[in-house]
């Protein structure tokens, strides 16, 4: 069916899911940059997963206590644009956000700087509570880096 044979009460109501998927992205960033955990956790289904240059990390337990550990006392700020969003189904659907970040993290040595521009690969499912983080998958294009990397933190992807 094509987007001209749709009912108008279809077409509004994908409207409203793009809509809701793209609020819930920014409630993703928001969440890490002002450490939000709770409402981080709140974004993701149980079985969420998280693939980023700190490894893979599965469930939604250990994707938080993995962010919180790696970015806990970092200052970060995460930027998503251009989104491209796809419904695979009603209830399912793959986004792919231009994505920008820095990360700020204090060290014995002094601070460790991180600038990376990339991608977010993601899926979502409709949940009784509304839309939610399925998968994210990062892929970096370009990172740059000042200082040294704390050990605690370069641990955590080993």
């Amino acid at each position: 069916m094509t987007g001209n044979d749709q009912t108008l009460e279809a077409r509004i109501a994908r409207i409203e899911d793009l809509e809701e998927i793209k609020l819930l992205k920014a409630r993703y960033c928001r969440c890490v940059d002002t450490k939000d955990w709770a409402g981080y956790r709140a974004l993701m289904v149980d079985d969420y997963s998280l693939e980023s240059d700190g490894g893979l990390h599965e469930g939604a337990d250990a994707v938080v206590e993995f962010v919180v550990a790696a970015l806990g006392n970092a200052t970060t700020v995460h930027q998503v644009h251009t989104p491209e969003i796809a419904f695979t189904d009603e209830d399912h659907a793959t986004g792919t956000w231009a994505m920008e970040d820095m990360v700020i993290i204090p060290g014995d040595n002094g601070e460790f700087r991180l600038h990376g521009m990339g991608h977010y690969h993601e899926h979502y499912v409709r949940t009784p509570d509304g839309w939610r983080l399925q998968k994210t998958r990062e892929s970096r294009l370009r990172v740059d880096t000042d200082g040294e990397l704390p050990t605690r933190v370069s641990e955590l992807a080993n």
